[in-house]
This record gives C-alpha cells, structure tokens and sequence, in this order.
C-alpha cells in the first residue's frame, strides 16, 4: 500500500512540474512546441537557449546567437539612473525578440535550425508582439542600475525590492532586466500576461514601486 501511494505521489508531482514546465509553452520552440513559431523538424526542447557544451559566457550555458545592434534605450528626465545598452539577461531576451536574429540560430551549427511561421530571415515576424523590435524607449527600463543611493532619491522606490517569495528583483550585478517581471521557463502564473513572474500586473510592480 506503501508502495502504490508513493508511486501515486510521484505522478502527481511529475505531471505538476510537466505543467508548469517550459515544455507547455510559446518557448517551447521544438517540433512540439504549442505555439505557432516552432521547428519544422528539432525535437530538443532547450537546445534553442542552452546546451551542456560549446556555450558563451553571456548566460547559463547560453546557446543562441546574440546581437550587436544598438537599441534605443528608455531615456525620462525624471529617471535617476540610465538605462545602458542591453546587457545580461535582457541580452539573452532580445537574442530572439529584437527581430534581428533568426530564432533558429544557435551555435555549433552552420546553418540556423529551420522554423515554421518566421521572418524571411528567420527572425519574429515584425506583425508579432513577442517582436519588440531595437526600439526600447516605450518599455519599462532594463538594463538599468537599481542602487541604493538612487533609489532612496525616489519617494515611490522601495529600497530594497520587497518580495517575500524572491522572485521579483535585480540580477546578481543590481541591474533590473526583462527577467525581473518575467519568468522564460513558466507561463503559467498568469493568464493575461506572457511568462509573468506573478499572477497579476500589481503584484510584480510593488516589488520595487510604493504607490
């Protein structure tokens, strides 16, 4: 009896985790893939954004190519700091979702892996949404320095991020990225917004906003 609750247990938390997995969603750009960009033939699920060998050092065994392009960064004359040029993992992001790049090009390959429903040059369709394109002025700032200096400057910045369940914040170097509101690995806490970190919009903002 031991035995078949154990096992019963085991499913349920292996079929948990498949759910919430990169596996089910829009990032699962593989042959099984659920979403409209995905491969016509390459079964390997990660192997688009990491692989165990032949990487660069610009991410976790980072896998795909990057880009050089310039982007327009959020500039207000109410900003403290500044936002640089992409870095970290908003660099690993746009690798994709600037459009520049086919999503099929990885490295250690001559030829990017062919995709369905891309770009002429395998990139994001620019009709896409998840094709935010170089001109990053109309988004929330990334790649931007969050310290404390600065943020104690602004009565509505919280010094520092306040989030209980430590997900929403800055990278290892303080800097905010695409990854401090989004998760690449689970769309499933949310059902309005693309891979959120949270299950609403405010819940992710008052982590580092007071309003």
């Amino acid at each position: 009896m031991k035995k078949v609750i154990t096992l019963l247990c085991l499913i349920t938390i292996c079929t948990s985790a498949w759910a919430v997995s990169v596996l089910n969603s829009k990032h699962n750009l593989s042959v099984t893939g659920p979403g409209d960009i995905k491969a016509t033939s390459e079964t390997r699920v990660c192997i688009f954004c990491h692989s165990s060998h032949n990487t660069s050092n610009e991410g976790p065994l980072w896998n795909h190519e990057t880009s050089n392009s310039k982007a327009q960064t959020y500039q207000r004359s109410t900003m403290d700091s500044k936002a640089e040029q992409p870095n970290g993992a908003t660099k690993l992001c746009l690798s994709c979702h600037d459009g520049t790049i086919a999503v099929g090009a990885i490295k250690g390959v001559t030829r990017p892996i062919k995709m369905n429903n891309v770009g002429p040059g395998g990139e994001i369709p620019v009709s896409k949404s998840s094709n935010v394109g170089l001109d990053l002025s109309g988004t929330h700032p990334v790649s931007v320095k969050y310290e404390q200096s600065l943020a104690l400057t602004d009565n509505h910045l919280r010094w520092p991020p306040q989030d209980p369940e430590k997900i929403v914040g800055t990278d290892a170097d303080g800097y905010v990225q695409c990854t401090a509101c989004h998760d690449p690995h689970d769309d499933s806490k949310s059902e309005k917004y693309p891979f959120w970190n949270k299950s609403t919009f405010d819940a992710v903002c008052v982590s580092c906003h007071s309003y």
